[in-house]
Order: structure tokens, then C-alpha cells, then sequence
């Protein structure tokens, strides 16, 4: 008898970023630049055959394993997804950092991305801890996959697409509306943003080497996901909301001290959380309704 292997609703919405955004390039090829349209078709084919690979060797071996490994390991993919997203965002804007710019004007009467380090970041402790605290956006993404693994693993898989799928939906911001961010659009590079001392400095400005690129300042994904996280934390694991949330504060105060966004970013960012991680939900038990019926009951 042939074994049925389903699709999961977290490799669904991959597949769907991979053919959308790679038919956007396709059709606006001018939106791209300091690569070629060639290469960022070729990496979705490469990260698409990739995921079928996984599919067909779960079918074939049977594997427990995998069932964790496609279902979580797809978010992993974000670290490649979002600095993508600087080299086709070009399509209507060069840059809206001027916008952002003034509404920070507007709303604060002043430049809070600026003025914020200039006072404290001669507090080595003060520098230090923004910095952690604004790593400690991906501490929290670890601790929320590890949290509901050991609690239900089906409500792991649950936060998984979640989160992913509100990710994907930030990124869509990124790609019509390009904005560098104050430590690039201001001071040309993050590391002349604030003083670069401490470990935690150190750390940060290696991360952002890797991974980071003049992209993605409105709206902030890591203040819409840090409210994502709590969210999740309030309907599912309600203490831990509590123990969450001086983070929270802590890293919408570390977004616009360490320069990577204005302040528009984070209060758009949290405000956007809420619709992303309701229709994320949605699509969730919508998708499931149809795959797999017996995952409904979260």
C-alpha cells in the first residue's frame, strides 16, 4: 500500500514565497542590483529542490526525524530570505528613508535615532545592554520553539508557522518600500553608528557582517515579532507573557539606540503585528482544514 506523505502548511507558504518573489524578479528584472536576476532564480531553485529532497527522503525512510525537520526547520531560512530582499527592492523607490525621516520629525519633534546613543552610549553598561538587548530577539526565537516543543509539539509547529509566515509578510514591506535605516542612511555603515566596544558590541557587529544588509528599517520585523512572540506567550503560555515582556521593552529601546531604525519602523512594526499574526492563524487552520484535519485543535 502506497504511503501518503502530506505537505505541511509551513513548506506551503515557503514554496509560495520562492515562486512568488522569483516570478516578481523574472517579470521586473530592472528592480535588481549588485547581482543578476539569474542568481536569485538560481537559489530558489537550489533551496526549492532542496526542500523536495527532504519530502522525498521522508517518504521513502520514514524517518520521525523529519517530521520535526520540515516543519521547523523552514523559518531557518529567514537568514537568507530577509538580506535578499536588498537586491530587488528597487522596482518604485530608491530609498523612503527621507519620509521616515520627517515623521520622526513629526511625531517626536525631534531625531530620537540620533539623539538617543549621543546621550548614553558614553554609559559603557547602557551601550552594552542595548546591544544584548536587541540580540535577544533571536534568543527569544529559539526559547519560543523550544518552549512549546517540550510543552506539544504540534503547538511548536503551530508557532513555527506563525512566525514564519509573519516574517514573510514584513519582508513583503521590504520589497516595495526599500529603507536603509538610520545606520546606514545616516551614518554610511552600522559600525560608526555608536561607540564599538564590549562584547556584546562585538557580537552584534559580527552578526550584522553576515546577515545584514540597508534594508528592511519600515516596518521593524524584530519589534513585530518580539510582539508576535508575546502574542503566542499570551494565548498559549500566559507566564511567560510576564517574563517576556521587560525584553520586549528593552528591544524596541535597542532598535532605535543601536540606529537600526527610526521610530515610525517601531511603532508601525508593532502595530502590524497584530493583523500579520491573526491572519497567519487563519491560514494556519485554513491550510490544515484541507492537509492534515487532525491538527485543528490548536
Amino acid at each position: 500500500m502506497k504511503r501518503y506523505l502530506p505537505i505541511y502548511p509551513i513548506e506551503i507558504i515557503t514554496f509560495i514565497w520562492i515562486i512568488t518573489t522569483g516570478l516578481f524578479i523574472l517579470l521586473f528584472p530592472s528592480s535588481v542590483r549588485e547581482t543578476t536576476w539569474v542568481h536569485l532564480l538560481m537559489m530558489r531553485g537550489t533551496i526549492m529542490a532542496g526542500c523536495v529532497g527532504v519530502m522525498l527522503l521522508h517518504r521513502v525512510s520514514g524517518w520521525q526525524f523529519l517530521t520535526y525537520f520540515r516543519q521547523l526547520a523552514p523559518i531557518v531560512l529567514i537568514t537568507y530570505w530577509y538580506p535578499e530582499t536588498y537586491y530587488y527592492n528597487q522596482l518604485f523607490f530608491k530609498d523612503i528613508d527621507k519620509f521616515l525621516i520627517a515623521a520622526d520629525q513629526w511625531v517626536c519633534g525631534c531625531q530620537p535615532s540620533t539623539l538617543f546613543s549621543e546621550v548614553w552610549a558614553p554609559a559603557a553598561w547602557f551601550n552594552e545592554l542595548m546591544n544584548f538587548a536587541y540580540m535577544s530577539f533571536y534568543l527569544a526565537l529559539a526559547f519560543v520553539h523550544l518552549y512549546f516543543l517540550k510543552v506539544k509539539t504540534e503547538k511548536a509547529f503551530f508557532a513555527s508557522f506563525v512566525l514564519l509566515s509573519s516574517f514573510l509578510l514584513f519582508y513583503m514591506f521590504y520589497i516595495f518600500f526599500p529603507a536603509e535605516g538610520p545606520q546606514f542612511y545616516i551614518c554610511s555603515h552600522p559600525s560608526a553608528a555608536i561607540p564599538n566596544y564590549g562584547p556584546m558590541r562585538g557580537l552584534l557587529m559580527w552578526l550584522q557582517s553576515e546577515g545584514e544588509r540597508p534594508t528592511g528599517a519600515i516596518p521593524s520585523s524584530h519589534i513585530g515579532l518580539m510582539v508576535t512572540y508575546m502574542i503566542l506567550f499570551w494565548y498559549h503560555a500566559r507566564k511567560l507573557f510576564y517574563w517576556i515582556l521587560p525584553f520586549s521593552i528593552l528591544l524596541a529601546l535597542s532598535t532605535v539606540y543601536i540606529k537600526a531604525h527610526y521610530v515610525i519602523d517601531v511603532i508601525t512594526g508593532a502595530a502590524l503585528a497584530f493583523p500579520f499574526y491573526f491572519y497567519s492563524v487563519w491560514l494556519w487552520h485554513r491550510l490544515n482544514r484541507r492537509l492534515q484535519p487532525s491538527t485543528r485543535a490548536l
